[in-house]
């Protein structure tokens, strides 16, 4: 039986290997993004006082393949260069679509994206992503230290701006009381889930990006933390644009303004108020969202 065993066994890592093979093929496969605007964009010192949005849709339409039908139709969607968007709708809407043509992760099939008024064929991938900075729903972060993560984007921020940002998270107390402070490995069983998000979103704040994508960054994080956060997000929102995928009411509710998807098309555009009396779809996902807020206090008060 000896034998028998660790021959099964090796076939079975035999399998396992023969399709991580054909997985890194498959990546090796994947074009390279051109690193290269075809037009080079100048820098123009006066983008912070014109009225036009940060970002524009004109008309995107985008699909995943071929022969896969479009996740997101005729989309036609300004950014203002200051307030908090959030993106609502069913799941399979186009909310992430949105947010990987924004990323430029994906190209419109027809239409186009302006940065600054600007197509966004006129910038590199590098130079629209430097504008931006995201926070996935999923703890987003890369082997090493706490201080590793914060710079990972900007290795050579200063340690008051990492102080500022913790402060901003409400981390600033906890890294505080680890015994190798900034220095600690995020593998360390003293960094919590909620806190590794935290830390993700404290490294896209650095440095103050001018429009923050989030993917419902509060979706790990308990009621008072997620409360500070959202005040965070308020104060960015005053001086820069956020845009957010929402799963929670507190984020709607906080929104200066909500664009709601459907079936890849923007629906209804407006404030909580205006859609709550204007549109039947925008009322059942908030009476979702707020049953999820209520179980969620059902299950706190339990334990």
């Amino acid at each position: 039986m000896g034998p028998i065993t660790e021959l099964t066994q090796n076939v079975t890592a035999l399998q396992a290997g023969v399709a991580a093979a054909g997985r890194i093929r498959e990546v090796e496969a994947i074009g390279v993004e051109p690193s290269a605007p075809t037009v080079a964009p100048r820098e123009d010192p006066a983008r912070e006082t014109r009225p036009a949005p940060v970002l524009a849709f004109r008309g995107v339409t985008a699909r995943y393949g071929p022969d896969e039908p479009p996740a997101v139709r005729g989309i036609d969607l300004d950014i203002p260069r200051r307030g908090h968007t959030a993106v609502v709708g069913p799941s399979g809407a186009g909310k992430t679509t949105l947010f990987s043509l924004i990323l430029r992760f994906l190209e419109p099939e027809h239409g186009e994206l302006l940065l600054d008024g600007r197509p966004y064929r006129a910038w590199s991938h590098e130079q629209v992503r430097a504008r931006l900075a995201y926070v996935e729903q999923e703890t987003p972060v890369v082997p090493g230290t706490i201080r590793d993560n914060l710079r990972f984007a900007h290795p050579d921020a200063t340690e008051a701006e990492l102080r500022e940002v913790l402060t901003a998270v409400q981390l600033d107390e906890k890294v505080d009381s680890l015994p190798d402070g900034l220095d600690t490995p995020l593998s360390s069983t003293e960094v919590s889930g909620g806190q590794r998000q935290r830390i993700a979103l404290a490294r896209a704040m650095l440095r103050t990006p001018e429009v923050l994508l989030l993917d419902e960054a509060t979706a790990q994080l308990d009621g008072l933390t997620e409360a500070a956060l959202h005040e965070c997000i308020r104060q960015r929102a005053a001086v820069g644009a956020v845009v957010t995928i929402a799963h929670r009411l507190s984020t709607v509710l906080d929104a200066d303004r909500i664009v709601v998807l459907d079936g890849g098309r923007i629906r209804a555009q407006g404030t909580h108020r205006e859609l709550l009396a204007a549109d039947d779809l925008y009322r059942r996902l908030v009476e979702a969202l707020r049953i999820a807020a209520d179980r969620d206090v059902a299950s706190v008060a339990t334990v």
